[in-house]
């Protein structure tokens, strides 16, 4: 026999609870079934005697009434929706506080990627640039701003997913980062830039791990609008040559660390020791003297450097 080779696993994964919504009888304490409770209202009535229940959020189990079937969640809500829901709710190691009506919101989320590729596909009709690989050979001092801020975000969303998969299992932050990568992608101006067609289809492939369905949805949108750049595949299955049809056999996006330095940054003024008022997309690495410039410069300073009776500037 072999050496003893020790633990077969890296780390051990300790779930935690699933607590469900629990009423019970103010007076007697027991634990009430569904149909005894009215959740018409406003609040939750006990209907034989019109009280108001104790709430309360308490581990499953049959005699407490609170539990509930996966499979009426993911009828009413869909699979992925219902998956979203449960891993974004908490990390896999703390207790879960199910609320099967909040599912809404990862539908909605839904929808809102599926009118981001939309976006995208239809700036790429309007525009050949949108169809282009993105260079970042070219360099990308010739990008606007905005275009370079977008790729920052792309590789920022990059590495807390690639993190959060690989090492701290917290998958409530992967989707959170996921949720702000597409918030700004919502904000971009220019869609038909390679950097947004680039940071759209990097999420979709940062997504179809958590949900698969939505995720090969809005791959196969994007392959017949021609979004796919051929760059991106290893293998053809078939359609147009040299592109992956199936998000799962797509590369897992590398992280470009030299773009997660920002061009601009949020500055905080401070008169006398207090925040006084913030100065967004200031440009990075600013002389002192500029900086002192804009500041002076900035409508909400007038109330905190110039005397209202002589109008000279304070001491800054």
């Amino acid at each position: 026999a072999g050496a003893p080779q020790g633990e077969p696993f890296r780390r051990l994964l300790t779930q935690g609870m699933v607590h469900g919504l629990t009423h019970k009888d103010p007076e007697t304490g027991r634990f009430l079934r569904p149909d005894e409770v009215d959740l018409s209202g406003a609040h939750p009535r006990i209907r034989a005697t019109g009280q108001r229940p104790t709430v309360s959020y308490e581990k499953m189990s049959k005699s407490k009434y609170n539990g509930v079937a996966p499979g009426d969640a993911v009828e009413a809500f869909g699979a992925d929706a219902t998956r979203l829901h449960m891993l974004y709710l908490a990390p896999p190691q703390d207790v879960l506080e199910w609320d099967t009506q909040s599912i809404v919101g990862m539908q909605r989320w839904i929808n809102r990627l599926g009118r981001l590729m939309d976006s995208a596909c239809g700036a790429a009709r309007a525009s050949d640039a949108g169809l282009l690989p993105l260079d970042l050979a070219d360099g990308r001092e010739k990008w606007s701003p905005e275009a370079r801020e977008t790729f920052r975000m792309c590789n920022v969303a990059v590495q807390r997913v690639t993190d959060a998969l690989q090492r701290t299992y917290a998958f409530n932050s992967a989707i959170a980062a996921l949720i702000e990568l597409s918030n700004y992608l919502g904000t971009v101006g220019d869609r038909s830039h390679p950097t947004f067609r680039h940071a759209l289809l990097t999420l979709v492939k940062m997504l179809s791990p958590m949900a698969p369905g939505v995720g090969e949805e809005l791959w196969e949108i994007a392959h017949e609008n021609y979004l796919l750049p051929y760059s991106d595949s290893s293998s053809s299955s078939g359609g147009n040559s040299g592109v992956v049809r199936s998000v799962f056999d797509a590369q897992w996006p590398v992280l470009d660390e030299s773009a997660l330095v920002a061009d601009t940054t949020t500055v905080v003024v401070q008169i006398n020791g207090k925040v006084r008022f913030k100065m967004e997309r200031m440009p990075v690495g600013m002389a002192e003297e500029e900086l002192l410039g804009a500041v002076r410069n900035h409508s909400a300073s007038v109330k905190w450097l110039v005397d209202p009776k002589s109008g000279a500037e304070k001491i800054l």
